[in-house]
C-alpha cells in the first residue's frame, strides 16, 4: 500500500476553512507507474524458504528413519510370530498323532478289559456249573445240617432219578446269606415270606442238569407240603445282565419282534427273517432304535462264551 493525502469534501457541501486533511492508504500503482520489486527482499525470502524447506526435510528424514526402525521391529516380530506359529502347528500335529494313538490304545485296552471281564465271568460260571440254587424252602427247615436235609428231601422228591445215590452225588449244601434292603437276614430277623436260597453242589454236572430239568421255576416240586424249585448258580455279573436283558424283551415285542433269553445271559431276537444275538442291553437298545427307524441289520455281539 502507498501513503497518500488529500481533503475529502462531502458532496453538495461548501468547502470550509480549517478542515484538516485526511490521510489515506491507497493501493500501489500498477502498470507503468509501479515500482520494481527489491532483489534483496526476494533473495532473503528465497533463502528463508530454502532454510525452512531444509528444516522440514531433516525432520521428515528423521521421522522416516524412525518409521523404518519401527517397520524393522514389526517385521522381526512378525517373523518371530511366524516361527512360533509353525512350531505350534508342528506341536499340534504331534499332539494329534499322540491323541489318535492314545485313543486307539484306549479302545484296545477297553476291548482287552472287556474280554478279561467276559473270561472272568465265564470262568466263575464254569466254576459254579455244578451248583444249583434251591428256592422256596422255608427258613430253619434244614435245621443244623443243611446237607443232610437236602439229601433226605431229594430222596423223597427224586427216588428213581437214574438210580443216583444222593448221599454220594450231593457234595455240599449251605444257605446263601441273602441280603434284602441292605439288611443282613439273621436268625432273628429273617423275612419268612422270602426265605434264603440253599446252594447245593453236585459232584456230577449231569446230575445238576437232571435236577434242574425236574425242578424248573415253572414246574415246582412238592414233597410233604414243601414246594421248591431250582435255578442255576450263575455269577453275580451274569445275574444282573440277565435281569437287564429281560427288561428289553417287552420293547422288542412291542415292535413286532420275538425275543428269548438264553442261558446264561444271551438275548436272541428274531425279526422277520433276521436273527440277532446280544450280550448287553446297550447293543440291544441300539437295535431297538434300528427297528424303530426301519434300518434293520443282523447283529451278533461278540464276547463271552457259549453264544449260539
Amino acid at each position: 500500500m502507498v501513503k497518500c493525502s488529500g481533503i475529502i469534501r462531502p458532496p453538495n457541501r461548501p468547502f470550509r476553512k480549517g478542515i484538516r486533511p485526511v490521510v489515506l492508504w491507497c493501493p500501489p500503482p500498477t502498470g507503468d507507474l509501479a515500482e520494481p520489486p527489491s532483489l534483496d527482499l526476494i533473495y532473503r525470502t528465497m533463502v528463508q524458504n530454502h532454510e525452512q524447506t531444509q528444516r522440514e526435510s531433516r525432520k521428515m528424514k528423521a521421522a522416516s528413519r524412525q518409521l523404518q526402525l519401527s517397520i524393522k521391529k514389526v517385521v522381526k516380530s512378525c517373523q518371530d510370530i511366524g516361527v512360533r506359529i509353525a512350531t505350534m502347528e508342528t506341536r499340534m500335529e504331534e499332539l494329534e498323532i499322540e491323541v489318535k494313538a492314545a485313543t486307539a490304545q484306549t479302545t484296545t485296552q477297553g476291548q482287552q478289559i472287556s474280554d478279561i471281564q467276559w473270561k472272568l465271568e465265564d470262568a466263575e460260571n464254569r466254576q459254579r456249573r455244578n451248583n444249583l440254587r434251591i428256592l422256596g424252602i422255608a427258613e430253619d427247615l434244614e435245621g443244623q445240617d443243611t446237607r443232610a436235609y437236602i439229601v433226605s428231601l431229594f430222596k423223597q422228591a427224586f427216588p428213581d432219578l437214574n438210580g443216583w445215590d444222593w448221599e454220594k452225588e450231593i457234595q455240599r449244601a449251605h444257605c446263601f446269606p441273602l441280603m434284602k434292603k441292605k439288611q443282613a437276614l439273621t436268625a432273628t430277623n429273617r423275612d419268612q415270606s422270602y426265605p434264603r436260597a440253599i446252594i447245593v453242589y453236585f459232584g456230577n454236572f449231569l446230575v445238576t442238569q437232571a435236577v434242574f430239568e425236574k425242578a424248573r421255576p415253572n414246574s415246582k416240586v412238592t414233597v410233604e407240603g414243601v414246594s421248591f424249585f431250582s435255578r442255576p448258580d450263575f455269577a453275580h455279573a451274569t445275574v444282573e445282565r440277565r435281569w437287564r436283558l429281560r427288561q428289553m424283551i417287552a420293547q422288542f415285542q412291542e415292535l413286532g419282534a420275538e425275543a428269548y433269553l438264553l442261558s446264561p445271559a444271551h438275548l436272541k431276537v428274531v425279526y422277520k427273517t433276521t436273527t440277532s444275538f446280544f450280550l448287553s442291553e446297550i447293543k440291544a437298545g441300539e437295535y431297538v432304535q434300528q427297528l424303530k427307524t426301519g434300518q434293520v441289520q443282523g447283529v451278533r455281539e461278540k464276547g463271552g462264551e457259549g453264544l449260539p
